[in-house]
């Protein structure tokens, strides 16, 4: 019968045992209960209040606090690519999750319908650059005209001044021979008289005297007279009158044509816009040419996450055609709990488990914003960036992410289940000479077994792990010879 056990051992080694250990749990249990019944019996009263306990010893030790949690596996570059222009796709070479690598062409155009149209703007460039040439020319012209006209009306004036100066002089010439040829004519018709009235008195010298005044102012006269060549000043009147009649109507003339279109300005700035226009047109028209022979090329190796296009396609500029992610620089995306928020800092390093194989990684960006989950629950986005990404990383799928947050070396350490909060504060049942103590904690990081004892403890105190509402200050207690811990821990060896 033993060796059959024995079989079933080998078979079912984890049922055996942990039915071994149940079994020791009882007897332990009687044996405690036993016990407590000789201790009531021997106080002396069936009321006597006696726990039976479970206990573990406080340790020192290496603690590593932790957040467990899981995220999504995501790339921390990600690139839109756009059609930077409006034509028509010729290849796609890029599909929906495969991987690309860096120069890799990812998508053609078909160029021949731009290249007509470039030649179309080319021509029509030439055909408005001419007619604005043209237009240019004529304006050119009139103003060059008119700035002449106006340098002619300027000597115009000065020469109908000169011919009116002229014919002035002339005839205020012509006017001082008139006068003095009436003084002329008078003197002589005066000396008449005078030689008629001498005649008869021959005596008279006052008339003689007179006659001699008469005759001196003759001779004055008409050695003025003499001065003017009538003839010559005649025909300088006659030619100045001419020239200044000419003058006059250049004057005119001139001053006519001097008037420039007042919008000439406007229509040469309207025409060198034109040219322009036609100018920039063609560059665009080329620039644009160039760009769609370029296609769309690939920046860095990644894997396609979107594609929005297909041959034939006629794109609009601008139109989303490719999403491409980093496959080299990736990272877990998560969330943690308003709890977890104190604990988590960039820089902090994390294992993460993805697809069962493992990774190192680092916390590399934590929200500054707390998001409501679909639950109400707080959340914090957090990102872990994946130190050493291999080609067996799929995007998208989920991650186990352990984020190491402290660690203490030789820390006073207890059971996590020791451990009680109340309004009052932190505290620890322990047992001193067989009874209950309540003794006040400080307590720092924790894993998910143990709690660091910042102050209230020393290594080597007993506190009670199976914490009822029953127990009380300096209540008797009996400790059973295994903990609750020990047993889960026997179970687990056994597992």
């Amino acid at each position: 019968m033993f060796k059959k056990k024995k079989d079933s051992q080998e078979m079912k080694p984890k049922t055996k045992k942990k039915g071994g250990k149940k079994k020791i749990i009882w007897i332990v249990a009687i044996v405690a209960i036993v016990l407590v019944i000789i201790i009531k019996t021997a106080a002396g009263s069936g009321d006597a209040n006696v726990a039976m306990v479970q206990t573990a010893q406080v340790l020192k030790g290496d603690i590593t606090q932790k957040i467990e949690t899981s995220g999504t596996v995501a790339s921390e570059e990600s690139k839109t690519y756009f059609a930077s222009t409006g034509a028509t796709v010729d290849t796609v070479t890029a599909a929906l999750g495969e991987t690309v690598e860096k120069g890799q062409m990812l998508l053609t155009y078909d160029t021949t319908e731009m290249e007509n149209e470039i030649k179309k703007v080319e021509y029509e460039a030439k055909i408005s650059e001419i007619g604005a040439d043209a237009t240019l020319a004529t304006i050119n012209n009139s103003q060059k005209k008119a700035a002449q006209a106006a340098v002619n009306y300027e000597d115009a004036v000065k020469y109908v001044q000169h011919y009116t100066d002229c014919v002035n002089q002339a005839n205020a010439q012509l006017a001082k021979v008139s006068e003095l040829s009436e003084q002329q004519m008078s003197l002589q018709a005066e000396l008449k008289d005078l030689s008629e009235k001498l005649a008869k008195k021959p005596e008279s010298e006052k008339l003689n005297q007179k006659v001699k005044e008469k005759q001196k102012a003759l001779k004055q006269v008409e050695k003025e007279l003499q001065a003017y060549n009538v003839k010559e000043i005649q025909n300088a009147l006659e030619i100045c009158s001419g020239d200044l009649a000419e003058y006059k109507a250049l004057k005119e003339r001139y001053e006519a044509e001097k008037e420039t279109d007042p919008s000439a300005e406007l229509q040469k700035a309207q025409q060198l816009t034109s040219k322009e226009a036609s100018a920039f047109s063609q560059k665009l028209a080329q620039e644009t040419l160039d760009e769609a022979k370029k296609g769309i090329v690939s920046e860095f190796d990644g894997i396609v996450s979107n594609v929005s296009v297909v041959e034939g396609q006629q794109t609009a500029p601008g139109a989303a055609l490719f999403t491409i992610e980093n496959s080299e620089k990736l990272k877990v995306t998560l969330s943690v709990s308003k709890y977890d928020l104190e604990k988590i800092a960039v820089g902090q390093k994390a294992k993460l488990t993805i697809s069962g194989k493992e990774y190192e990684g680092t916390v590399s960006y934590v929200s500054k914003i707390a998001q409501t989950s679909a639950s109400g629950a707080i959340m914090i986005m957090a990102d872990v960036h994946i130190d050493n990404p291999d080609e067996a990383i799929v995007l998208g799928v989920e991650a186990k992410v352990a984020i190491e947050t402290a660690q203490v070396n030789d820390a006073i350490l207890v059971p996590l289940n020791s451990v009680n909060y109340a309004s009052e504060g932190v505290f620890c049942y322990t047992v001193v000479d067989g009874k209950v103590k309540k003794q006040s904690v400080e307590t720092g990081v924790s894993d998910d077994e143990h709690i660091q004892i910042l102050s209230g403890l020393s290594v080597g105190d007993q506190v009670i792990t199976n914490i009822t509402s029953e127990l009380q200050e300096d209540m008797p207690v009996v400790v059973m010879e295994e903990t609750a811990e020990e047993e889960a821990e026997a179970t687990q060896k056994e597992e």
